[in-house]
């Protein structure tokens, strides 16, 4: 078991380990035949153990890849949530049931993600890297910012004190990680990658100042703004909806009763267009499913 959590975390997942994989090798293969792949943050876990659930035909909305990551610090902050075993069992089980049957599912630390940057660049070259993208995956947080400056790549110990910096303050930490994975797996080549979040600030908040770091766009190869959109894209709720209606070809009130039964947050302000005009506005579950029935919203995050 490969997954970095405390003794008690090791315990609670126990019921959907048939489901999960941690083998780096293995994930070396499935990111070579798949390419593009999905991270997933806490809070989606929390609303797709509830819909998907209920409603399986959903997972047919992830429809760019059969391949999903879960960096280990979101699984061990879904199992810190909840009391015992058992408790965690009767809420995630059947999700991964599910979803194992469509998806593969990787459980990933930041070591395993650093072997499959080393096995690319070798070991300095890939600290090097690893702690230069993080810098810049954080630059809206100071205080974080001038820990990892202080991290020393030839240090033997350099990885875990990168590893610390992140999990400081434990607010936004899962955050922190997925947009480290996000660019570093973009830094190797594979993608576009999926970000399966509604998470404004601690996700999106930080994407606003990628786009014109030329810095960090050197460091992961990708050329220019357009490129790395098209590459770093967001998947919130709502285009999974989106997803499953073109992919399902569901009827208007099919497609209601989808949104309806659903966990979105209709008071979540969402950055989309609409006819060609840039929006950042709640929207209505009736709205929803009439401008995707449409076919006239363009939803970004």
């Amino acid at each position: 078991m490969e997954l970095k959590m405390k003794d008690s975390g090791h315990a609670k997942i126990n019921s959907i380990r048939p489901f999960l994989n941690f083998d780096s090798s293995q994930l070396k293969d499935s990111l070579n035949n798949h390419q593009t792949l999905y991270i997933v943050d806490n809070v989606m876990l929390t609303k797709m153990r509830k819909d998907i659930v209920r409603n399986p035909i959903m997972v047919k909305g992830f429809k760019h890849s059969n391949l999903i990551i879960i960096p280990d610090i979101i699984l061990e902050e879904a199992s810190e949530n909840l009391p015992n075993e058992q408790v965690f069992r009767d809420y995630y089980y059947e999700l991964f049931q599910i979803l194992s049957k469509r998806k593969e599912i990787y459980v990933v630390s930041l070591e395993k993600l650093f072997d499959l940057l080393q096995h690319m660049l070798g070991k300095r070259e890939a600290l090097r890297l690893l702690k230069n993208i993080t810098l810049e995956a954080v630059r809206t947080n100071q205080t974080i910012t001038g820990l990892i400056k202080k991290v020393d790549v030839n240090s033997p110990t350099a990885l875990k004190e990168l590893e610390d910096v992140l999990v400081q303050n434990r607010e936004n930490a899962g955050e922190r990680f997925l947009t480290v994975f996000a660019l570093v797996f973009l830094s190797m080549y594979f993608g576009p990658v999926y970000i399966f979040s509604d998470d404004n600030k601690g996700v999106y908040g930080p994407f606003r100042t990628f786009v014109n770091n030329e810095r960090l766009m050197a460091l992961i190869d990708v050329e220019g703004s357009v490129n790395l959109i098209e590459q770093y894209q967001f998947f919130p709720y709502e285009r999974l909806i989106q997803s499953i209606f073109r992919q399902e070809n569901l009827s208007k009130d099919e497609l209601f009763d989808l949104i309806m039964a659903c966990s979105r947050n209709e008071s979540r302000h969402i950055l989309y267009s609409l006819g060609g005009y840039s929006c950042y506005t709640p929207i209505s579950n009736k709205k929803l499913a009439e401008w995707i029935y449409q076919e006239i919203i363009k939803i970004q995050f």
